[in-house]
């Protein structure tokens, strides 16, 4: 489980680890990791670790001693970041880089590393991209292209994996009530989070995803916040929200 320390990812953590799983949680921060589920760490069922997922050495040394030692049969891939400045004029090389390397590379080498664990027990991927994969939205091109790559990652691995057994899932979220909202521009105003998807939203269709018997599989899930549209806030606009939020 990567992204484990915050927002969503750490909502997985505790939605999996109440359903009886055994979770390996991953994020930069150890003490953020620890603090997901604090109560759980002494137990053996959640066990931290600390990793930066754009770090190819790290990751190929995780990916092993899970191999070796605790094989898994789930990967749920929820780390992601975005930039302040995400405006297309400006963005950068280096900030353009940044998204790519956490929010598709980062990923890649996760699914690559553990693929024949997930194989030999017919488990399931999860990966959590964003509605701005498919709709422009307040979260930059440089994000929404990272999201949309992802959701094109993900297609070409179920077709190619699929024989072999394994499901993936994709999940969509719209906006959702996250520390990340705080990198924007203009964060949105306590009003308008309270209206948010919230991580736990997100946790209950990755839960459903892998929970269903092993001949259905759920492609794809897009998951939006009910009040925000019916009060016309949306991905591609927020009234009486300053622009570039």
């Amino acid at each position: 489980m990567s992204g484990a320390g915050s927002g969503i990812g750490a909502g997985i953590v505790r939605r999996f680890l109440d359903a009886g799983a055994r979770v390996h949680g991953v994020g930069r921060r150890l003490d953020a990791v620890r603090s997901t589920a604090p109560d759980a760490v002494t137990g053996g069922t959640y066990v931290p670790h600390s990793l930066d997922v754009t770090d190819p050495v790290a990751t190929q040394a995780l990916t092993g001693e899970l191999a070796r030692e605790d094989p898994i049969d789930i990967l749920v891939c929820a780390a992601g970041t975005n930039v302040t400045r995400r405006r297309f004029h400006q963005l950068t090389e280096e900030s353009f880089d940044e998204l790519v390397r956490t929010n598709l590379t980062g990923i890649f080498r996760l699914i690559h590393g553990t693929l024949d664990q997930i194989r030999e027990r017919e488990g399931d991927i999860v990966l959590i991209s964003s509605i701005s994969a498919a709709w422009p939205s307040h979260s930059g091109a440089a994000y929404s292209a990272t999201k949309a790559a992802l959701l094109g990652l993900a297609r070409g691995l179920s077709r190619d994996e699929h024989a072999n057994g394994v499901r993936v899932c994709t999940i969509l979220p719209g906006m959702v009530d996250t520390p990340m909202l705080d990198r924007r521009p203009v964060p949105p105003p306590v009003e308008m989070r309270k209206l948010c998807l919230q991580p736990e939203d997100v946790a209950d269709a990755a839960l459903c995803a892998v929970s269903l018997p092993g001949r259905a599989t759920i492609a794809e899930i897009s998951i939006l916040a009910t009040r925000l549209q019916s009060l016309g806030y949306t991905q591609q606009a927020t009234p009486d929200i300053p622009d570039g939020l």
